[in-house]
């Protein structure tokens, strides 16, 4: 064994281990798991190079000594990191998951992966239902969520909510700009007096008009451009939510996946919407609410060139289902 390249994977490893201790106990489920993954690809490439039964067991044994690793472990992670090649985030799953899931076939690893971090299970959970599964599969349900198709959830621009400000002395009517922001607009918007809470409208910013919309009209859709790209599916814009009303956001693509981007399948996902909206000057974006960590869920369409929404809104490339069709994220219920 070659100790030059021995010495680096080990203090790769250990500088791995090192940062992953640093997290917080409430962190540290995911946070094992992502150092596990590196671990194991650190070890992966390393065997890789330095090929021969002998030569891998004798690197477990001093890689177990020197980095106080049990060899079991080490064997539990070099087998996560070849049944999981590519690692998506999943902030429900801990190391007691996989150590369970790592055993199974791989289309049931992946079905298990899925419902096990969607549900929230424990690992107690997650071993009833595969050892329900594995003494009789006639006698449980399918418990795989359905593929439900990705759909567009895009209303127009300058369409909003009539509500009630509970902050304005006389309870006045305001428009819900969405993000937080209520607006009333007194005398600037012709008709507006006529408006009661709950009513949808859509206004008319050049000419500053409103008109009455029925009650299933969607909200929310505006016009932004892109601050900041953080991975394939995270994203900073500059919103408009009208009247000259601007916000910053952070936005996560709703209902996909794409993988983390210290991966070569995160990396081109990242690559792959940067030249896609690189030529686009704005882009609709439609959302209603946040995911756990506030960061707003969002439909996104791009169309390069042209600057109206209306155009945008018809003839726009709807990202999220993209890269789907790309193969470059998977369909994601949370």
């Amino acid at each position: 064994m070659n100790s030059s390249s021995y010495h680096s994977l080990r203090e790769q490893v250990e500088g791995l281990l090192t940062e992953g201790r640093q997290f917080g106990r409430r962190a540290a489920e995911w946070e094992k798991v992502e150092t596990y993954w590196h671990v194991g690809d650190a070890l992966t490439g390393y065997l890789g190079g330095h090929g021969g039964t002998t030569i891998g067991q004798e690197t477990i044994r001093n890689l177990s000594r020197d980095a106080h690793l049990g060899l079991t472990t080490l064997y539990e992670i070099l087998r996560f990191r070849r049944c999981i090649p590519t690692l998506y985030a999943r902030t429900n799953l801990g190391w007691s998951h996989y150590r369970a899931l790592i055993h199974l076939p791989q289309d049931r690893l992946q079905h298990y992966e899925l419902l096990a971090d969607d549900e929230g299970w424990t690992t107690r959970q997650l071993k009833r239902a595969i050892e329900a599964e594995s003494d009789d599969l006639s006698d449980i349900p399918d418990l795989q969520p359905p593929e439900t198709p990705l759909r567009a959830r895009f209303g127009t621009p300058f369409t909003y909510r009539a509500v009630t400000d509970p902050l304005s002395a006389d309870a006045a009517t305001s428009l819900d700009l969405g993000f937080h922001h209520l607006w009333n607009p007194a005398g600037d918007l012709a008709g507006f007096e006529q408006v009661l809470p709950g009513d949808i409208v859509r206004v008319d910013p050049l000419a500053r008009t409103i008109d009455l919309c029925d009650a299933r009209q969607r909200c929310w859709t505006y016009l932004a451009t892109v601050r900041r790209l953080i991975d394939g599916d995270t994203l900073d814009v500059n919103v408009d939510m009208g009247f000259g009303h601007c916000t910053i956001s952070r936005l996560r693509l709703r209902g996909i996946d794409t993988a983390e981007l210290y991966t070569q399948a995160g990396r081109q996902a990242r690559l792959f919407v940067e030249e896609a909206l690189a030529d686009a000057e704005h882009i609709l974006i439609a959302t209603r609410r946040t995911d756990t960590y506030g960061r707003y869920l969002a439909d996104v369409k791009y169309l390069p060139g042209s600057e109206h929404p209306d155009d945008v809104l018809t003839q726009g490339t709807y990202l999220n289902r993209q890269l789907l069709d790309e193969g470059l994220a998977q369909r994601y219920l949370g």
